[in-house]
């Protein structure tokens, strides 16, 4: 959890297994006090014992490339940092088993004094064989402080609209193709009505029409390679993250990214979340 600070080349995760679990309704709100338990864990124990508790074995973290997030976090010491969050928004699959979601946080060096850095966290979460709710992919951004926190949105999917791992694979490689020449028009060309953006230094933008305005008329040359894609058993929630490419630069400038897509009514896949974030370049 990052709570603080080309042809597409796609190594697909096995797909999610089926796994019994609640109706979407429940399952959601289990997700969302998963992620609440997880915040309280770290206020209890501590930060590094919080993550160790809660990612899965396998889980993802930036670091800020993608690494494991059992092996960097048993790496850390913890320092006392006083880390805080909680979740805003949540969706579940239609499985039950699959989801995501995020939320403001902020953190200081030790509990007590003001708070040092404000940001907002990503994490998309997996059920696990023994019925365990842990976060397989973490980041987030870094911005400014707010006072206002919106109440918990959680959201469960509409009948129909099951899609399919190829229809999913043809719209990652046609976003990818767009974006190469304005990765704003790929955003408005594939993103979700609600379509979530997040950039460092900026709240997260709901919409395409907030996303538009925060990206510019056009971002030419953004080549991007996606290393890994999981979905859910249900077909209907997605997530890929892999590396990115500005190649206005020269060298091209590196940086990381996440992308979520879930299928809409008709089945058609469509982007719903968009995190980037720079890579520090080489010296």
């Amino acid at each position: 959890m990052r709570r603080w600070p080309i042809p597409l080349l796609i190594a697909l995760a096995a797909v999610t297994p089926p796994i019994q679990g609640e109706p979407p309704a429940e399952a959601v709100q289990a997700l969302v006090n998963a992620e609440k338990k997880f915040a309280q864990t770290a206020q209890e124990k501590g930060t590094r014992a919080a993550f160790l508790e809660f990612l899965a074995p396998d889980a993802i973290v930036f670091a800020p490339g993608p690494v494991n997030g059992q092996e960097t976090w048993s790496k850390r010491q913890e320092t006392g940092r006083d880390l805080v969050w909680q979740p805003t928004f949540a969706v579940i699959a239609r499985s039950g088993d699959f989801g995501y979601d995020s939320g403001p946080a902020k953190w200081r060096p030790k509990k007590e004094g003001e708070f040092t850095g404000y940001g907002h966290f990503i994490s998309i979460w997996k059920k696990q064989a023994d019925g365990a709710w842990k976060v397989a992919l973490d980041t987030g951004i870094e911005n400014t402080k707010s006072d206002v926190i919106p109440p918990l949105k959680m959201v469960t999917p509409k009948a129909g609209g099951k899609g399919s791992l190829e229809a999913l694979q043809k719209a990652q490689n046609d976003f990818v193709a767009t974006a190469k020449l304005d990765f704003t028009k790929a955003f408005a060309q594939f993103g979700g009505d609600e379509v979530r953006l997040y950039r460092n230094g900026s709240f997260p933008t709901i919409g395409k029409k907030a996303a538009a305005e925060l990206l510019g008329p056009e971002q030419a040359g953004v080549a991007m390679e996606v290393t890994k894609t999981d979905m859910s058993s249900s077909a209907d929630l997605a997530y890929s993250y892999g590396n990115y490419f500005d190649t206005r630069k020269q060298p091209p400038a590196p940086g990381v990214f996440l992308q979520i897509w879930q299928t809409d009514n008709t089945g058609a896949w469509k982007l719903v979340l968009d995190w980037q974030q720079k890579l520090p370049e080489k010296k």
